[in-house]
This record gives C-alpha cells, structure tokens and sequence, in this order.
C-alpha cells in the first residue's frame, strides 16, 4: 500500500484525499458482498454508530499523515516515524484498557523505539513539517488501533472493517468538494492495489486484536521499517544507510522475541 500511495502521489499527481478515498471506496466495494455472505445484515448494521465515526474521524487523520509522509519523505524515514504507533499504542492500551506491561513487553518495546531513534538519529538529521505530520499521524493511527481493541468486544472484524472503508470514503469525498476525476487507466492497477492491500492490512489487523492484547499485535507493526527501506533501495533508489540497518535489525530481533515470549507466556 505504501509502494502505491507513492506511485499514485508522485507520477500521477493524486493528493493524499484523493488516495484515500479510492481506497476506502474499492475497500466498501470489495468487502460488502463478503460480509453479507458471511453474516447477512449482522455485518453492516451495528448499535455503536458513534464509536465508529469517532474511531474513523481518528484513523482517518492517521491515514492522511502516512499518505502526506510517503509523498514528502524517503521511504524508511516515513516507516520509522509511524513505527512509534506500537509504543504509543502499547502505552494506552496498558492505560485504557487495562493491559499488563510486562518486563518483555517493555524489553520488546524499549528495543523498537531504540531501532527507530537509531534510523531517525534526533539532533543529526532537521526535524520539517513532513515528519511532523507523519508523527502525528502516527498517534492518530495508535489511538485507533486502541479503540479497535475496545470495540472487539461486541463488533466482529467484517462488521469494523466495513464501516471504516464506508465513512472514511465519505469523509475523503466530503473533504474533496464532492468532485471525483475519472482515473487515467494507467492509475487503476495502483488504485486497485491500495484497495486491496487497504482492505487485507486492516481485517488482519482486527481479526489478529481479537485473538491477543494489543501490546503483543502492535509491535508487529515494526517490521514495516526495514521492509520498507529495503523498498526504498529497490525501488526508488534511496540509501540504505548503516543506521537504518541496525536499526532495522534490532526492530526485527525486537519483534521475534515479542512473539517467542508472548506464545511462552500463552502455553
């Protein structure tokens, strides 16, 4: 999804609304027939209308800043920032809703945030509005993920997933002018990917905090930092410095021994 967000923002020109709202509008279109097949009406109508323009006003705001960092930043440097959302999201999901913080968890999460200040490097590299957005974003995305969470309780994941691509869909066309350009065709296979991908991350995201806390799925989210800077180098030529190496590394390390330690303490 990142991959095409910056194809879209970069050779085709689409804004960060614009991106968002095509994923959002093929995520409805792709998942509305699976989850009437799967659940009927169960899927789609929910007595918690509030809890989710609330969750989906929050992530959308996440959403934009990742998409606004990917077309102003290089990729590693877009991953690293969003990789603070699991200490924050670890952090209140421990505050909100009660979760243990664990000597491991703290280990894994103390880890994570070393591997990404180890790639950011604060003092050697100029802090500009990019990164401040994608930060903020990043929050955004954190406190989302923790209301998901919350919200598992009583909506299953289809249930959560749909109405987060149907809002976020009206709130990017609202922010749009209600004006929509027919895509070039050379668009519609990245637009399709982000659809997709869009849809896929976020159902796996929810389907996998029904089944553990989110200070164990949360971390996970690290290793996005060096498969995307491995991206980057691919793809777009951009540097693979040997901070970011480390930094990658730990992060990996980091996140194998939340799952080791999360699947001991389980058994």
């Amino acid at each position: 999804m990142q991959v095409a967000g910056r194809e879209l923002q970069g050779a085709f020109e689409y804004d960060a609304y614009e991106v968002l709202f095509f994923r959002s509008a093929i995520g409805v279109v792709l998942i509305l027939p699976i989850a009437l097949i799967a659940g009927g009406l169960t899927n789609v109508t929910t007595r918690r209308p509030f809890a989710h323009l609330t969750r989906n006003i929050i992530h959308f705001m996440g959403q934009f800043g990742w998409f606004y960092g990917i077309a102003h930043l290089a990729m590693a440097d877009v991953t690293a920032l969003t990789s603070t959302t699991p200490v924050l999201g670890v952090a209140l999901a421990v505050a909100f809703l009660g979760e243990r913080l664990t000597w491991p968890r703290a280990l894994v999460i103390g880890c994570g945030f070393l591997g990404v200040m180890m790639v950011l490097r604060p003092g050697m590299i100029p802090f500009e509005l990019a990164a401040g957005i994608t930060l903020f974003g990043a929050f955004c995305y954190a406190v989302s993920i923790t209301m998901v969470k919350a919200m598992t309780a009583t909506e299953p994941p289809l249930r959560v997933v749909f109405f987060m691509m149907a809002i976020q869909s009206c709130i990017a066309l609202a922010l749009m002018g209600g004006q929509i350009e027919t895509p070039v065709w050379a668009a519609c296979p990245w637009l399709l990917l982000v659809g997709i991908c869009g849809l896929s991350a976020h159902y796996s995201m929810t389907k996998a905090l029904t089944m553990a806390d989110a200070s164990v799925v949360m971390p996970v989210n690290f290793l996005q930092l060096p498969a995307m800077a491995i991206a980057g180098l691919l793809l777009y030529s951009e540097g693979l410095d040997p901070f970011t190496l480390a930094g990658g590394v730990l992060i990996l390390a980091a996140s194998y021994l939340n799952i080791i330690w999360s699947r001991r303490r389980a058994a």
